[in-house]
């Protein structure tokens, strides 16, 4: 009998799913509904995702947040498909550009955001000023 994480359609896990702290996660969705940026409700959906950077043991609390900028699935089909012309390339960068205005607005919304230089995701490692709306 096949896993429901081996389909295409398996929407993955929710923050609460992966045990990751509560009063990050809370602020972290507090500074994105601000400014109207989309939490993706599940880590592998498009939006702001959430998840864990450690190799998850069920039952296990996280101790950070790793954010990303997730995108749909046809941006990957087309840096695949369409070749080397450039247009993929500039489409990456203005995901690595939403990610650094994300980890600016996160920062700025109280926040203690590293980049792990082992493997580059964006951490939220703790809750570092007030609140935005204090």
């Amino acid at each position: 009998m096949a896993d429901d994480t081996d389909t295409d359609d398996w929407p993955g896990y929710t923050p609460e799913e992966m045990h990751l702290p509560t009063d990050l996660v809370e602020r972290i969705r507090l500074v994105c509904s601000l400014l109207h940026l989309p939490v993706a409700e599940r880590h592998s959906m498009p939006g702001v995702a959430l998840g864990r950077e450690e190799v998850w043991k069920p039952g296990k609390p996280a101790d950070h947040v790793t954010v990303t900028w997730n995108v749909s699935d046809k941006l990957f089909e087309f840096a695949e498909t369409q070749g080397s012309d450039g247009r993929a390339e500039q489409l990456w960068g203005a995901i690595e550009a939403v990610e650094r205005g994300l980890v600016d607005a996160l920062r700025r919304g109280g926040l203690r955001v590293e980049r792990d230089t082992g493997t580059q995701d964006w951490k939220v490692l703790g809750i570092a000023g007030p609140s935005p709306l204090d």
